[in-house]
């Protein structure tokens, strides 16, 4: 009995620190280029994930405040606070996208494959 008490305190514990993943919809993808609607909820974040180009840029259909953690965890998070309409070039690289702000965040974002484009 002690022992079942105990998993479920631990079932209910770490649920309630799970993370609500952003929701992606890919609107455009061929050998040029990507297109995406990524949907970040409050609280939830995209996951480490790589951008394989260099060239990307997102508009923020709606904005707010994001954490941009780095693939190496001992360097800061980028914060960066942006405007519905805003639009940002963003390097490639690895990283992790998490909402840290109090309202949905909305981006669309494209990536360039063809750097002759």
């Amino acid at each position: 009995m002690k022992y079942t008490l105990l998993a479920a305190l631990l079932i209910i514990s770490t649920s309630c620190f799970a993370t609500t993943k952003a929701r992606k919809e890919i609107l455009l993808n061929n050998t040029d280029v990507e297109v995406i609607r990524a949907t970040y909820p409050a609280g939830s974040e995209s996951g480490v994930h790589t951008h394989v180009y260099a060239n990307r840029v997102v508009y923020f259909v709606k904005g707010g405040v994001l954490a941009i953690t780095p693939e190496d965890t001992r360097k800061p998070d980028r914060i960066i606070t942006v405007k519905d309409g805003q639009t940002l070039y963003m390097p490639g690289g690895t990283h992790n996208v998490k909402n840290i702000g109090d309202t949905e965040v909305i981006i669309v974002e494209t990536e360039i494959k063809n750097s002759k484009l």
